[in-house]
């Protein structure tokens, strides 16, 4: 079974996922089981859960019994913990399984391990990790493929772990919307299942590296140049909050550490909101600028008095 080292897990998987490889004995183990009809109903009252539009269920998070059971209904049951038996709805694409692993599955066991995880894309600057955080379709898988076509690292994609002040390194490509394919010409591409590409940049392959700074990016197509700033801890706090990578927590000791955690991060790493002139490719100097002004926070200590 291929193994795999990402996030601080090792991992073993007989689905083959976009992360680093690994070895040595995995905290989490991954198995195809038998196709079974994944249906509509909840196993359980539901840890997480998010619906669709119409009410339905889009996927819900259960603990039945001594096990946990992440659901997507009409699509695949994820059943286990620390080894995770995964039944595909029949018919259903198996393509979507490591983009489910790879983001929402890996996410739900890390919280419910007591892992702080951010919906974040990072790169490696300098020996340091510049993470941009937002909700999708705010432009952070686009800002870190752009930085990794400017020669710099990829850390990971859609999904951070960070420890105290540091990161641990992820996924090994950069899922791109259609619309930022000029991005895929400067590195190995594919089409996923879900209608994205996958572009493999260079990856950072140490080890876990230091958080430079947190960055919400705020695309603007009529912006003239780069406006950051900085935020105070406690408007950091919110405004990170608005973006958790698994959504629709309603567990209450769950999402309690979660936002204690958050909390402490805020009070460690700084945390910027950056305007940023949006068109590929980036015009000249954006993206030079963008890591000027986040690295040299103490540019924009007066922001935090305002």
């Amino acid at each position: 079974m291929p193994g795999y080292h990402a996030y601080g897990l090792r991992i073993a998987s007989d689905v083959e996922l976009p992360l680093p490889p690994g070895s040595g004995h995995p905290d989490l183990v991954l198995r195809r089981g038998p196709d079974r009809p994944v249906p509509a109903e909840r196993p359980g009252p539901p840890l997480a859960e998010v619906l669709r539009p119409d009410g339905s269920v889009f996927y819900t998070l259960a603990r039945v019994g001594d096990t946990t059971v992440l659901r997507y209904p009409g699509l695949c049951d994820f059943v286990g913990d620390a080894e995770v038996t995964i039944h595909l709805h029949p018919g259903a694409d198996a393509g979507l399984l490591p983009v489910l692993i790879a983001g929402t599955l890996l996410a739900v066991h890390l919280t419910l391990r007591h892992a702080h995880v951010l919906h974040a894309s990072a790169v490696e600057v300098d020996g340091r990790a510049v993470a941009f955080v937002g909700a999708s379709g705010m432009g952070k898988s686009t800002l870190s493929a752009a930085l990794c076509a400017a020669g710099h690292a990829l850390v990971s994609d859609d999904l951070l772990r960070v420890d105290g002040g540091v990161v641990h390194p992820g996924a090994t490509e950069s899922r791109l919307r259609p619309a930022a394919s000029a991005l895929a010409e400067t590195a190995a591409v594919r089409e996923t299942a879900d209608g994205r590409l996958a572009v493999a940049p260079r990856v950072w392959t140490g080890g876990p590296l230091p958080l430079a700074a947190c960055v919400v990016p705020r695309p603007d197509r009529a912006a003239a140049g780069v406006a950051v700033r900085r935020l105070r801890p406690a408007v950091a706090l919110l405004g990170l909050s608005r973006y958790p990578r698994v959504l629709g927590w309603t567990d209450g000791p769950t999402a309690a550490s979660a936002f204690q955690s958050l909390a402490d991060l805020v009070e460690r790493v700084p945390v910027f909101e950056a305007t940023i002139p949006w068109g590929l490719p980036f015009a000249d100097g954006v993206l030079a600028d963008l890591l000027d002004a986040v690295l040299a926070p103490q540019r924009y200590a007066a922001d935090c008095s305002r």
